[in-house]
């Protein structure tokens, strides 16, 4: 191997050669391998080399000649340029108008939430509340059952919460509701109608037509003489105020329903005092002027009530006052004194 380099091999670090004839050049010997110099001018050649610092330019630090002189050259470091005063202008004006569109974006987004809270609370707000179809039942009762304040979000009012709320009620049914803009609710309802009363366990019960209990009273003297005495019914449960009574015969429950349907269509409640359907095939009804109607079964009670109040009629026309009609064919009724 030092046959082939003849004979040179390269130095490390602290060590020097004093032969001349190991390949070392003359500006090599003596190199400095110790520690770095402090405050020496970085151009400044080594001791061991002074033909590079013949050649060494004298000003090379002083920035003179017209290099130096040639203004915005020189270097300005990586990706920078030299900014004139047209680009100063340029940014500037840039900046000042994402700063306009900034005021003008927050100026819009805080007029239109002023609208919004001015249409919120000053326009769109419940100030008036009219209720239609009530008539036992105070308005106040009727507006406390629906839920809807005075100073409410009208837009915010919700038909199907109000129509719950008022269902709640066992008096009141309701009908619809109208939103008055920009600060009238209308609320319609119907109240339950008392249409019949029993007596059950010593104790009068007033239902409407659906059964609903709507008043009890223990006392005998409080029978409603405008409603119709219903009897025979088989009470099962549910003889409290505001629940539907629960009969035990499901015919007589359908013929209940119907037979107070088919009066209340023909206007003819007020004029019928009792009705016994414990036998549901002999259907008997008492008229306030003292005629005792037999019905036979529930076919055509729609025909046979029509029937009653046209003989009922042409009887008292006659002066006959009393009796019994017998209507299970309405087509010729029967009458007997």
């Amino acid at each position: 191997m030092d046959g082939q380099n003849g004979g040179y091999r390269p130095r490390t670090a602290g060590e020097r050669d004093e032969s001349s004839g190991s390949g070392i050049r003359d500006w090599q010997r003596n190199t400095w391998f110790g520690p770095v110099p402090q405050d020496s001018n970085p151009f400044d050649e080594p001791e061991d080399s002074p033909e590079l610092k013949e050649s060494r330019s004298q000003n090379v630090t002083s920035r003179e000649g017209p290099f130096w002189q040639e203004p915005g050259k020189g270097y300005t470091g990586p990706q920078t340029a030299v900014r004139t005063e047209t680009d100063r202008k340029k940014t500037k004006d840039k900046g000042a108008g994402r700063r306009k569109a900034v005021r003008w974006i927050a100026g819009a987004i805080l007029l239109v939430t002023a609208v919004i809270l001015v249409l919120r609370f000053a326009v769109f707000t419940v100030k008036k509340i009219q209720v239609t179809g009530n008539n036992e039942v105070s308005e106040e009762d009727i507006i406390r059952a629906s839920g809807i304040k005075y100073g409410d979000n009208i837009l915010a009012i919700n038909e199907k919460n109000v129509e719950e709320r008022i269902h709640s009620d066992y008096r009141l049914l309701f009908r619809y509701m109208v939103c008055d803009l920009p600060s009238t609710v209308v609320i319609s309802v119907r109240e339950r109608e008392p249409c019949c009363w029993l007596t059950y366990c010593g104790i009068m019960y007033v239902m409407d037509k659906n059964r609903m209990v709507l008043r009890e009273s223990e006392d005998p003297e409080d029978q409603p003489d405008d409603l119709v005495e219903i009897k025979g019914l088989e009470v099962r449960s549910n003889t409290i105020v505001g629940q539907y009574i629960t009969l035990g015969n499901e015919t007589q429950q359908s013929i209940f329903s119907e037979l107070f349907m088919e009066m209340k269509v023909l206007g003819c409640v007020d004029r019928i005092k009792e009705a016994d359907i414990r036998d549901t095939n002999s259907i008997l009804l008492v008229t306030r002027t003292g005629y005792t109607a037999g019905l036979g079964n529930r076919d055509n009670l729609h025909a046979k009530l029509r029937s009653l109040l046209l003989i009922e009629h042409e009887l008292q026309q006659m002066g006959r006052f009393g009796g019994t009609i017998n209507l299970s064919n309405p087509e010729t009724p029967i009458y007997t004194p």
